[in-house]
């Protein structure tokens, strides 16, 4: 029996995705860009679904995501007019009021064998540590609206900045 996705003038395979927002979309182009010849791809949206706005659960793996589907970063960011995202913050998290923010990246420096939360939470112990996000990079650089793609320039003790 022939394969019905030769492209001997047989049929393609119909591959129809319910369901569009990022998850479809992602799915339709992971597709796209991946498999052979001989596929058809539909892609099924429901006009009385409004748009969802996206990036709130996006995290830095989505920049393996778009370079194995070959975008340019910055050329996506400039069609998308994307931004960069160093963390998700959580409004009115525990209170009204109050917020967190989850930074990507390491928080502090580990010291010999030990993480640095061991330390951390030692020395919160005894009244001589902050908040534990003054510790992260990512936060710190998130509030001061500053971020650097790529390695540190100014030192190399700093870590790389995580990004989504």
């Amino acid at each position: 029996m022939a394969n019905p996705a030769e492209p001997n003038g047989s049929r393609p395979i119909r591959i129809v995705i319910a369901g569009g927002g990022t998850a479809g979309w992602m799915t339709a182009a992971t597709f796209a860009r991946f498999l052979e010849v001989g596929f058809e791809i539909d892609l099924i949206e429901s006009e009385e679904i409004g748009t969802v706005g996206v990036g709130e659960a996006t995290i830095p793996q989505i920049r393996l995501f778009n370079d194995a589907l070959g975008l340019d970063e910055d050329a996506f960011l400039r069609a998308t007019q994307g931004t960069y995202k160093l963390g998700i913050e959580f409004v009115d998290w525990g209170a009204p009021g109050q917020r967190y923010m989850h930074a990507f990246g390491d928080i502090g420096r580990d010291v010999g064998l030990l993480p640095f939360h061991h330390y951390w939470l030692r020395a919160r112990k005894l009244g001589l540590a902050g908040d534990l996000a003054a510790y992260s990079l990512n936060n710190q650089a998130a509030l001061a609206e500053r971020m650097q793609r790529g390695p540190a320039r100014t030192a190399r003790v700093l870590p790389d900045m995580p990004y989504a």
